[in-house]
């Protein structure tokens, strides 16, 4: 049996909101949503590259990777091969950070794909006078892999999850595990069901630590601020099924 926490007709009402948030954290309803890190880039190939990140990267997860630099933008989608901890730095409060060194395997290597990142390598390749020659043997691709001589402004995409605690027409509160920042305007997907979903565009209006959580865990109050209208009408009927048991209570 599934029980419903529904914030009471009274006291729950924020005079601030347009709509009432309803209370669904015991139904389960989670969602993921797409966030971005600065990473830097070590080495790469046509086959591949290695980086540094801030987060362990999972093994076999896909992530899209955007490098930018000397007038080119490169985007390709890597798989995670490898992962580990090697060296941990300290921000400027003295928290300690861990540094991951990772390498992801380009997938989806189209020959204008394998064209792009050749270009890119040739402009930004440790030995600029040599090329990044590609050729078959034995029908398998053999690349050479080249050092970066600049940091270059690279951007990770990834998925996070993330619960809902709070549900209303115009926002939720959910709760996650990643640190984000006030106004961040984030890709994100809600799961009503195991068959349907809505895709939206949120901000993050407030953001707190969770208390009594064993893992550090965060609440963050999302205003939607993008949604299709065939996306909007799910969530309306969804809403409404929630006012028809609160009603009923």
């Amino acid at each position: 049996m599934i029980f419903l926490h529904l914030c009471s007709k009274k006291d729950e009402m924020n005079p601030a909101r347009r709509f009432k948030r309803y209370k669904v954290d015991v139904m389960e309803i989670n969602g993921r949503m797409v966030l971005a890190k600065y990473v830097r880039i070590l080495n790469i190939s046509i086959g591949g590259v290695a980086l540094h990140t801030d987060k362990k990267l999972n093994m076999g997860i896909h992530y899209k990777l955007t490098i930018e630099g000397r007038g080119r933008t490169l985007k390709v989608i890597g798989m995670v091969v490898w992962s580990q901890l090697t060296e941990s730095r300290k921000d400027l409060l003295g928290n300690v950070i861990p540094i991951y060194t990772s390498g992801m395997k380009f997938l989806d290597l189209s020959d204008e794909k394998i064209s792009e990142i050749a270009a890119f390598i040739e402009e930004h390749g440790k030995e600029r006078e040599k090329k990044a020659e590609i050729y078959k043997s034995s029908g398998a691709r053999l690349y050479v892999r080249f050092n970066i001589i600049e940091p270059e402004k690279a951007t990770l995409h990834f998925y996070e999850s993330y619960r809902i605690k709070e549900l209303s027409l115009s926002g939720m509160l959910a709760e996650c595990d990643q640190a984000l920042e006030i106004d961040n305007k984030i890709q994100m997907e809600i799961f009503l069901s195991e068959d349907k979903h809505i895709n939206l565009l949120g901000r993050v209006v407030s953001f707190r630590t969770s208390a009594g959580k064993e893992a550090e865990m965060h609440d963050m109050g999302i205003e939607f601020i993008d949604m299709s209208e065939e996306d909007r009408e799910k969530l309306k009927a969804f809403i409404h099924l929630l006012q028809i048991m609160d009603e009923g209570f």
